[in-house]
């Protein structure tokens, strides 16, 4: 299923099967691992990016229903030699 989501202000298309969690799309799709698979039932917070400006566990969401989302995950809200007060701690 062709999937069209902005990662991280970069516009991406996917072809996934459609049972592909945001958090796989984002991990073993394109390579951004800084969200992680904790407990995968979203307790622990470790799967968690932001969408179109809301907060949520990726590990819990298919990657489809956010078709035409913007995404920023840990990696998008710094930059190298310029890393936001979250990543630098």
């Amino acid at each position: 299923m062709e999937t069209n989501l902005t990662i991280n202000g970069t516009e991406q298309r996917l072809d996934l099967d459609p049972r592909t969690t945001l958090l796989d799309a984002l991990r073993h799709h394109l390579g951004l691992t800084g969200s992680k698979k904790g407990c995968d039932h979203g307790q622990c917070g470790a799967c968690t990016v932001m969408v179109n400006g809301r907060r949520i566990n990726a590990c819990l969401t298919l990657a489809c229903m956010h078709d035409g989302d913007a995404v920023t995950t840990i990696e998008g809200i710094g930059a190298p030699g310029n890393l936001s007060p979250l990543q630098d701690a």
